[in-house]
């Protein structure tokens, strides 16, 4: 298996990411019932922050160094610069390493290692992408021939430097190939790193759809922002994406296609030891898609009022006021005046994808260490943190509604599951 590191500044960022969440996430435990103690919290969160130390402590491969120049050493949370929010994406791929809890114990050390790595490459590379397409107004084309140009590269056994690098610099916008060098060694590290994980080729097909759904996803994005809004479009592509249960909206279908954290447990299912069975392999399909729906919505909810500055109706937007804004084609003067009754609403509906998540999850097996709770818990957390410490209040109007159906769904979680031939597993 090869070696590749992460810079050491970009993993103490990552760990004080994770020590922050984690510390938020402890406290809410004086006010919401999880149906889980605080001391588990806090041992998966010291679980998470010691890999990462140890990461840090043992740089020994090549190194891709992820921070952009003139970026302040204490940069956190929104920090960034003209080209990528780098803090943003850090704290997003803190959340993602998080998700090695679920599989640590079915590793080796080396593989431990590559996980994490490479979900954080994958994090990056995904933030960076979408920063690109959004600052340099890409066609619905443009972008999605470069978010597939580097997934696609990403995992392709025939991956050549050279070639990539040849294509990247036609479809780049030249104001931005000062990203040319960085996208390339994530795309080049993250290759070499899966390619050489004892399950990769065996997930490659799983590893390429759920690439493709967040390859258009992203795309479509284009649809939801001046000068290409075209939400009328945007419904009627999105009402044709699959979903596991009839009634997820159009607008929520799409805002699971564009999380893509489900593609952070393949990650993690490359490199153990033994194959993944069928049976986890479909849990955990579905049981993600409706946690990125959940990432995604929360998301957008906190960056409403943000984006409607920016010219972009974004999904929360849309799952709020979809009459009203459904057929605008601008957005000057439009104002949603969006009340308390309304983000409850929008609230309840997202915990209860949340539970759908944790009762489709745990289908796939045991859940001895209660990841998913765990899990249940920092998804808010890790997504809502831009709110930490000015409208915490909302965050706890979230967790009012969803802390009960973690604490609901944990209570009821079997302990037993049986396995399930192939042949049965549902084609997506």
């Amino acid at each position: 298996m090869v070696a590749v590191d992460i810079g050491g500044e970009d993993l103490d960022l990552l760990t004080r990411f994770v020590l922050k969440l984690g510390g938020y996430a402890e406290g809410l435990f004086d006010y919401h019932n999880f149906g889980f103690p605080k001391d588990l919290l806090k041992s998966h969160i010291d679980s998470v922050r010691e890999d990462l130390r140890n990461l840090r402590d043992t740089l020994h491969g090549p190194t891709v160094n992820l921070r952009p120049p003139n970026i302040p050493q204490d940069a956190i949370w929104e920090d960034g610069d003209e080209t990528w929010n780098y803090g943003q994406t850090l704290r997003f791929a803190a959340g993602a390493s998080m998700i090695t809890e679920r599989y640590r114990q079915r590793m080796d050390a080396k593989s431990l290692r590559a996980a994490i790595t490479a979900k954080i490459l994958h994090k990056c590379q995904a933030g960076i992408l979408d920063d690109l397409v959004d600052q340099g107004k890409y066609t619905f084309i443009e972008a999605k021939d470069l978010y597939h140009h580097c997934f696609a590269s990403m995992i392709d056994p025939g991956f050549d430097i050279n070639t990539f690098r040849k294509e990247l610099a036609l479809i780049l916008k030249q104001e931005q190939l000062g990203m040319f060098d960085l996208v390339t060694n994530i795309t080049a590290s993250f290759n070499a790193l899966y390619q050489t994980s004892p399950n990769g080729p065996d997930l490659f097909y799983e590893m390429e759809r759920v690439d493709e759904r967040v390859i258009l996803g992203q795309a479509l994005t284009m649809f939801q922002k001046v000068p290409t809004l075209d939400l009328g479009k945007l419904r009627r592509i999105a009402a044709g994406f699959w979903a596991p249960d009839g009634d997820v909206r159009w607008h929520e279908r799409l805002s699971s296609y564009v999380a893509g954290a489900t593609s952070y447990n393949l990650i993690d299912m490359c490199f153990l030891s033994e194959p993944v069975s069928p049976q986890e392999l479909s849990a955990t399909l579905d049981g993600w898609y409706y946690f990125d729906l959940v990432i995604g919505q929360l998301n957008h909810i906190v960056g409403l009022h943000k984006d409607l500055r920016a010219g972009i109706v974004n999904l929360a937007l849309l799952s709020m006021r979809e009459q009203e804004v459904v057929g605008l084609t601008s957005l000057q003067g439009y104002n949603p005046n969006l009340t308390l009754p309304d983000y409850d609403k929008q609230f309840a509906r997202t915990a209860e994808f949340s539970r759908r998540a944790l009762v489709n999850a745990q289908k796939g097996g045991p859940d001895p260490e209660q990841f998913y709770p765990f899990v249940s818990l920092m998804i808010p957390v890790v997504m809502m943190a831009d709110w930490i410490g000015n409208r915490d209040d909302m965050i706890s109007r979230y967790l009012q509604s969803v802390a009960p159906l973690i604490q609901q769904v944990t209570a009821s979680a079997p302990e037993i599951v049986q396995e399930v031939p192939l042949a049965t597993a549902r084609t997506r």
